[in-house]
């Protein structure tokens, strides 16, 4: 019985480690490889960069010796391809210029990974390295210590399809140039610096399926020209600074699966075309949902900034981040004061309006109302209702006052006739 058992375990034993090795020997293995598919002027051109980069990295210098690349730590060579990952690497240096006299048609270069929590990498995003038009993949995620701008120049690296710089320090705004780039597909600028709105020219990434701004500080509104990424499945943006209303338009992305809007500073409600569209999540907070968000989140103009040049106390309307509006008193204030407005248009003063019960009437007619007193609501036809004991009663505007005036004037001359 004893022998039968030992038979068993053996037979139990030798079928796992079979089971082992089969698997470990498909699995694919990352390791430098000698490959003879690269031509010799693909071989000197890729040579070349991959030397600046080593001129710039000092342990990476010690190491990258003599003109075999492939046989480089950290080189990896693949049949018509070169990828440098050092992803789990702690070393220091900074980001190299492109060198001058190289045939960049003829540089395979198709991955940089430096990606490392904590890295000691610095420097700026190099404009130079637009020349690497056959990158397909750039990671610099961690490098806390990398700054600069996104360069414009980057919309020519066109076979560009994975850009991870999430929590790096680069700030400034999101280049309407990379429209360029149709063939990114997954963008991340996650914890960065970046500002400034979000372009509608993007609209033509249409290999574009993940961007990912959270915790950057763009603002302005969604743009509803944004409908044309057809391949766009998860935005993440939020925790950022944007607001407005939210573009019906986006239902037409086909594949859009996830929109994370959180923490940012949005009116009205989800739209009605979002809410139909199967399979689609929508991260946002509660007021933007249900039947009084329209009431209680409603989108009111925004109120110009503008200042005040007068000898004397007047008042003005003051711009605040909240729904109310509040009107404050100006002290006098020294002359020649520059006025600067806003792009949005600024509403007629309260005293020139003629509607009652309003508090702001349309900027080309004093006589249609664009925001009523408390206690009364906006019509269609632009007037005034008043909400009374007894039910509404309409505030006549000075216009419609004259016109009964006129009326019963009429009246009386054709009954005295």
């Amino acid at each position: 019985m004893a022998l039968c058992v030992r038979r068993l375990v053996l037979a139990a034993t030798l079928a796992a480690v079979v089971a082992l090795l089969l698997c470990t020997s498909s699995a694919p293995v990352a390791r430098a490889v000698k490959e003879d598919n690269l031509t010799e002027t693909q071989k000197s051109n890729t040579l070349a960069v991959l030397q600046a980069f080593g001129r710039a990295i000092p342990e990476v210098k010690k190491l990258w010796k003599g003109d075999d690349f492939c046989s480089w730590k950290y080189v990896y060579c693949y049949p018509s391809a070169v990828g440098v990952l050092m992803d789990s690497v702690d070393y220091a240096g900074s980001l190299p210029e492109m060198p001058a006299g190289v045939d960049y048609t003829n540089v395979v270069i198709t991955q940089l990974d430096f990606s490392a929590k904590g890295q000691r990498l610095s420097g700026t995003l190099p404009a130079s390295w637009s020349s690497m038009t056959s990158l397909v993949s750039l990671w610099l995620e961690g490098c806390e210590r990398v700054t600069g701008t996104l360069p414009a120049s980057w919309s020519s690296m066109t076979s560009l399809s994975d850009l991870n710089l999430h929590g790096t320090q680069v700030s400034g705004s999101l280049p309407p140039q990379w429209s360029s780039m149709t063939s990114l597909a997954t963008l991340s600028l996650r914890l960065t610096k970046v500002s400034g709105s979000l372009p509608s020219e993007w609209s033509s990434m249409t290999s574009l399926t993940l961007l990912d701004l959270q915790g950057t500080k763009v603002s302005g509104s969604l743009p509803s020209e944004w409908s044309g990424m057809k391949s766009a499945e998860v935005l993440q943006l939020q925790d950022c600074d944007l607001s407005g209303s939210l573009p019906s338009s986006w239902s037409a992305m086909p594949k859009l699966r996830e929109v994370l809007l959180s923490g940012n500073h949005f009116c009205g409600c989800v739209p009605e075309s979002w809410t139909l569209k199967r399979k689609l999540m929508v991260t946002i907070e509660a007021d933007h949902e249900g039947r009084n968000c329209k009431l209680e989140n409603k989108c009111r103009p925004a109120a110009p900034t503008t200042t005040t040049t007068t000898t004397s106390t007047t008042t003005k309307r003051a711009t605040a981040s909240t729904s109310t509006t509040t009107t404050t008193t100006v002290p006098p204030t020294l002359p020649s004061t520059t006025a600067t407005p806003t792009a949005t248009p600024t509403p007629a003063p309260e005293t020139e309006c003629e509607v009652d019960g309003c508090e702001v009437c349309e900027e080309d007619s004093a006589a249609r109302c664009a925001r009523c007193r408390e206690g009364y609501f906006v019509t269609s036809e632009k007037t005034c209702l008043m909400t009374t004991d007894g039910g509404l009663a309409a505030a006549l505007s000075g216009a419609a006052a004259a016109a009964a005036v006129c009326m019963a004037l009429l009246l009386s001359v054709g009954l005295a006739a």
